[in-house]
């Protein structure tokens, strides 16, 4: 029997050292599954923290972008307003340059009138002057008018008995 106990024996223990490897090798083999699962698990508890961070920052997003919306209605709204203005503006400059081109075509005018005024009044003083010379005392206009028309045609040929005058402008009226 003892030789039975000691087979027993033996059969018990190769029995428990095979059931020791097995149990030993599903145990490492849980393990590794485990901290493979742990990992995954610690993983997604990061991206789901991460989501978290980024679905509390969706109302800040949306205040920022009604705010945005707001400055972008308001800024439309101005444009429309200066682009209306720029519209009178051009309207009012056009005004003015026909306002403008006006004056200085009528200053054109003056400046001519004006030096024509000046001619006839330079040479109305020297008939003025003429006549105070010659003693004379009546300072008609006919008598200007003859001294202005004599020294003009004296100078070039002698004026024949024509009716023919040249017009004075009367610078005084």
């Amino acid at each position: 029997m003892s030789q039975g106990n000691s087979k027993l024996f033996a059969i018990t223990t190769a029995l428990f050292v095979v059931l020791f490897i097995i149990f030993f090798t599903l145990s490492i083999t849980s393990i590794g599954q485990f901290t493979a699962q742990k990992k995954r698990v610690h993983h997604m508890e990061q991206q789901i923290l991460a989501g978290k961070s980024e679905i509390l920052k969706v109302p800040e997003m949306i205040g920022k972008l009604r705010v945005a919306d707001k400055t972008s209605k308001e800024l439309e709204s101005q444009v429309a307003d200066l682009t209306e203005t720029k519209g009178e503006m051009e309207t009012e400059l056009t005004g003015l340059q026909k306002e403008l081109t006006t004056i200085k075509i009528a200053k054109l005018v003056l400046e001519t009138d004006k030096a024509g005024y000046t001619k006839n009044l330079v040479e109305a003083r020297q008939a003025v002057r003429e006549l105070r010379e010659h003693g004379s005392t009546d300072y008609s206009i006919d008598k200007i008018e003859e001294t202005l028309i004599e020294p003009s045609h004296e100078a070039t040929h002698k004026p024949e008995a024509s009716s023919e005058k040249i017009p004075f402008k009367n610078v005084w009226e």
